[in-house]
């Protein structure tokens, strides 16, 4: 797939961050095309078709033929972020030395993602990480309280906000 479609789907947040709805097999060239250096996957395996869909297993192998770093978080549509998630996204964000490209079914549960584990391994003020998805048209707002309590070393509280998503 050309850089320039690929370029299309995603939302810049930072110099170092980028969303983006489901990636294929073929992306993975272009991303690396584009400057990324680690794919983050926050949508787990099955929640459509294989041909809509990719395994993670597979994007991980295009991902690292194409020269990338892959890291698999798989957050369920509707359930928490749990603490360990957030480790391993840290984890995985902390051993790359370039931008991230994270994806899930809309974008929104890798921003969420990138954000909580941003906050916890106090990459970025919880303002800043805000303030960066309001300027890309994103709303990281129903994660303020989390975000703040992140980046104080506390844990989060985990309540539903309005569009049913667990936080």
């Amino acid at each position: 797939m050309p850089i320039a479609k690929l370029s299309t789907r995603l939302r810049r947040i930072t110099d170092d961050f980028a969303t983006a709805p489901q990636l294929m097999i073929a992306d993975m060239k272009a991303a690396k095309e584009a400057g990324f250096s680690l794919i983050l996957n926050a949508r787990p395996d099955g929640e459509e078709d294989e041909d809509e869909q990719p395994l993670s297993r597979h994007l991980k192998e295009a991902a690292q033929a194409a020269g990338l770093a892959y890291a698999y978080v798989p957050i369920l549509n509707g359930a928490a972020f749990s603490h360990n998630a957030l480790i391993a996204a840290g984890e995985a964000m902390a051993d790359n030395d370039g931008p991230v490209l994270g994806f899930c079914l809309t974008g929104m549960r890798s921003l969420r993602l990138w954000a909580l584990a941003s906050a916890l391994y106090g990459r970025a003020e919880p303002d800043q990480l805000i303030a960066a998805a309001a300027a890309a048209g994103l709303s990281l707002d129903a994660f303020a309280e989390h975000l703040q309590r992140l980046s104080r070393g506390q844990a989060p509280l985990y309540v539903a906000d309005d569009a049913a998503m667990m936080i």
